[in-house]
């Protein structure tokens, strides 16, 4: 069962997000997606440290933040603003993966100048169907933590809704220890399952941005097609569209030696032109 949310949500989100941060030089902040949390990116952060001020933020709902019932882009966008706001950082770097692509859309359709860049990975600004979403999330909910010893019960208890290792090992590490050591749900999986269709939901559309903007898709992944790049490079003229061989909708779990130069040199080249 899920453990219940917090009824205080606090006036400023921005305060109570939990946010990891490491390196120096010029501010790069990375949107995780939905079910995942900062650290799903901490490989790229170490690796991009020695240059970079890398900071991985849990969205609300998410990770160690808090959980609320209200739930929508213009909101994960303003818990940006807030938490920009609060470090004193007028401008930064944003990667965004899937849901947190999205956010990190609209995050710059709304504050343009505050982006050096803007990278989004494996999302097009489109609505999705999320049945297999909302699935997951019915396993989720569907599972009996109490009579779980260990991680391998854990495992063994959502083979059969969850037969893909790797995105059952995604799904777990959502669930933690509590102080007397019972397992837990860190991720609002009853506001999440509320909250499936502002996920899914279209961007609404703006005006052309002239901010520098890179899209990566995964070869193996069907979320972002051709079209969707033509959609993508109405809105952001400047962007460069790349696919990531041999990878699938996690491109930076699934190569990221490969997608590491490729973020890297867009990311050199406009912090040497901001």
């Amino acid at each position: 069962m899920e453990s219940p949310s917090p009824t205080h949500i606090p006036p400023s989100p921005a305060s109570v997000w939990h946010v990891f941060e490491t390196g120096q030089g010029p501010n790069l902040v990375i949107l995780h997606g939905v079910f995942g949390s900062g650290d799903n990116w901490l490989t790229v952060a170490r690796r991009l440290e020695h240059r970079y001020r890398v900071f991985l933020p849990d969205q609300r709902n998410h990770g160690k933040s808090f959980h609320s019932d209200d739930f929508g882009y213009d909101l994960l966008a303003d818990d940006l603003r807030q938490w920009m706001d609060l470090k004193g950082l007028d401008k930064i770097h944003l990667v965004g993966h899937s849901m947190g692509g999205k956010a990190a859309m609209r995050f710059a359709a709304q504050d343009p100048s505050r982006l050096y860049s803007l990278t989004v990975v494996d999302i097009a600004p489109k609505a999705y169907a999320l049945d297999n979403h909302a699935k997951m999330l019915a396993a989720m909910q569907n599972l009996d933590l109490s009579a779980c010893q260990s991680r391998g019960d854990l495992d063994a208890a959502l083979r059969d809704d969850i037969p893909e290792l790797s995105t059952r090992m995604f799904v777990l590490k959502n669930i933690e220890r509590d102080e007397q050591g019972r397992f837990r749900w860190r991720i609002a999986l009853g506001s999440l399952s509320r909250s499936l269709s502002s996920i899914g939901a279209a961007l609404p559309s703006h005006a052309p941005l002239a901010i520098p903007a890179l899209l990566v898709r995964g070869y193996n992944s069907n979320y972002v097609t051709e079209e969707d790049w033509s959609a993508f490079r109405e809105r952001f003229p400047n962007a460069e569209f790349h696919t990531v061989p041999g990878a699938g909708h996690w491109v930076h779990a699934d190569a990221p030696d490969i997608l590491l130069p490729l973020l890297a040199q867009f990311l050199d080249q406009h912090s040497a032109q901001s």
